[in-house]
């Protein structure tokens, strides 16, 4: 069976690459498969910057994203043992948020707010996996395991949006080797007092992220210090993440009544790429490699590399054509690429305990300098004053 595009991978990037395209070529055939039965809990930091809430406005889907009782957030905080800071999403030096605050959202919820609204209008395959792919005569020849149920079809674009050890991407010789390894624990607590904000704590063991998912409950995410890695296989996460808890200054007193849910690990976080295209494929989201962003911005480049795939798209003719690949690889380097560059730049420094903490300490001293921070991390456009 004849596609124009199959999707691998039905995550955020996914999703919202099919249904974004679907609008932008409704003449194409498009199918979107999952090797899941349904969407679940993952690791993941489970927040959304005004940037990513800014995508899915633009996409009309913020207020179903908003019905699934996501938390509102007004704003970033990191607390270091030498000081802080504390930055609201506001215009600042001529550039502003995309959106007037972020999100915190549990993300089985908002993976399935953005695969129903993809089924409307595309062709949508869970529990499936490609097990075949062969690029000739600038068609992918696809073989799908469905259930366990083999199916051979054919497509003009196949795009990678399977996760950070994607298949695609190693199929497509684009793996690159990637030097710096972390590795995270996540998990979902309730008893722990905090505030509108997304917030970084620095501690002896690594970065603690706490973010708000509404009716009491946060996302905890562990970010390991390289020294703390080997922990790992000497205790179990439930009791690394309370270690972690009562380690960090700032959070000991707020979690000392936590009570952690399912604690999940990660493999290791950093991924990178030679590319996001090759013959007839381009890779989106964490596919496209994957670093550990300053301010939790996983969930917002995901969107935003899907909407410039789509944009990139909107104006081709017939069949996906090469022109409009390398239209996508220039897009992704000039606004993802960027940004991506500022977060490994600043990643020597938060992995050592003492630079991370005075890098907190300089920008609660200098809250200029902060807000420039997380407008560059964010992705602050150059306007007048947010969307509302």
């Amino acid at each position: 069976m004849p596609f124009q595009v199959v999707i691998a991978g039905a995550g955020p990037a996914g999703a919202l690459s099919a249904f974004l395209l679907a609008a932008a070529r409704p003449d194409w055939r498009i199918l979107l498969i999952d090797a899941e039965p349904l969407p679940k809990h993952r690791p993941c930091g489970e927040y959304l910057s005004p940037g990513a809430v800014g995508v899915l406005a633009r996409a009309g889907l913020a207020s179903a994203v908003m019905a699934t009782g996501a938390q509102s957030l007004a704003g970033v905080a990191i607390s270091g043992a030498c000081g802080g800071m504390d930055v609201a999403f506001a215009p600042v030096l001529g550039r502003a948020p995309c959106h007037a605050h972020g999100l915190g959202i549990r993300r089985e919820r908002f993976d399935a707010v953005l695969q129903d609204a993809a089924a409307l209008r595309v062709a949508l395959r869970r529990a499936t996996r490609i097990t075949r792919a062969a690029y000739l005569d600038r068609r992918w020849r696809l073989t799908i395991d469905h259930a366990g149920a083999l199916e051979d079809l054919e497509a003009d674009l196949l795009i990678g949006a399977d996760g950070r050890h994607s298949r695609i991407r190693h199929w497509a010789g684009l793996d690159a080797p990637s030097g710096r390894k972390r590795f995270a624990l996540v998990c979902r607590a309730t008893g722990i007092r905090h505030g509108d904000r997304v917030a970084m704590h620095l501690g002896p063991l690594g970065q603690v992220g706490v973010c708000p998912l509404g009716s009491g409950e946060v996302n905890l995410n562990l970010l390991l210090a390289p020294a703390s890695t080997p922990l790992l296989r000497m205790r179990r996460p439930e009791t690394l993440m309370r270690a972690a808890l009562s380690a960090t200054p700032t959070l000991a007193g707020s979690a000392r009544r936590a009570v952690l849910g399912p604690v999940l690990a990660t493999g290791s976080l950093a991924q990178s790429s030679h590319g996001v295209i090759a013959d007839g494929l381009c890779l989106v989201g964490d596919a496209a490699g994957f670093c550990d962003p300053f301010s939790g911005e996983g969930l917002t480049l995901a969107l935003r590399g899907a909407e410039l795939l789509a944009q990139s798209f909107a104006e081709a003719s017939g069949h996906p054509p090469v022109a409009q690949l390398q239209c996508y690889a220039t897009a992704y380097a000039r606004t993802i690429g960027r940004r991506r560059r500022f977060g490994d730049a600043l990643q020597p420094v938060l992995a050592r305990r003492r630079l991370s903490d005075g890098l907190a300490a300089v920008l609660g001293r200098i809250p200029l300098l902060a807000a420039w921070t997380i407008a560059e991390a964010s992705g602050y456009r150059r306007s007048a004053r947010p969307a509302a």
